[in-house]
């Protein structure tokens, strides 16, 4: 498997993040929360999960790590990126858009 730096990688990353957010709401609603109040929830579980993805780092075994999705192709690639992400900036966008607005 080849890492491949790609301009790709935002788009991928962008269509995970709305397909989370769709497995998120229908969780939500499958359980019966409010629907104004389940748009709250992931529009907020977003957000927070994009930040931790973007800014954070985790510690694990004393060594620190910056997350990062990848995307394998189902061939040779594994597409990802060497610069920041901002999957934060679309977290909103992207959970309005999941409630059809």
């Amino acid at each position: 498997m080849e890492l491949q730096i790609s301009e790709e990688y935002e788009e991928l990353a962008i269509e995970w993040q709305y397909q989370m957010i769709q497995i998120l709401k229908d969780k939500l609603s499958k359980f019966g929360v409010n629907e104004d109040k389940a748009k709250e929830i992931v529009g907020e579980f977003a957000f927070d999960f994009a930040m931790l993805h973007d800014q954070e780092e985790i510690k694990v075994n004393g060594k620190s790590y910056k997350p990062r999705i990848g995307f394998y192709d189902f061939g040779e690639n594994l597409v990802s990126s060497d610069e920041e992400s901002n999957l934060h900036e679309y977290a909103f966008g992207s959970t309005i858009e999941a409630y059809g607005e």
